[in-house]
């Protein structure tokens, strides 16, 4: 016999670790830093900067 409950069965929700803010300027820096960082390999393999 299944009990009926209210809720739907599922892992409990964790808390986020980070705040808002701080999870939105940290979403900002990767999706600057990913680019810029792809952007210095691509040019030093490219000799750019010898």
């Amino acid at each position: 016999m299944a009990s009926k409950s209210k809720t739907p069965t599922k892992a409990p929700v964790a808390k986020p670790v980070l705040s808002e803010g701080a999870q939105i300027k940290l979403q900002i820096a990767a999706t600057v830093f990913v680019p810029m960082l792809a952007l210095g390999i691509w040019l030093n393999s490219k000799g750019f900067f010898n």
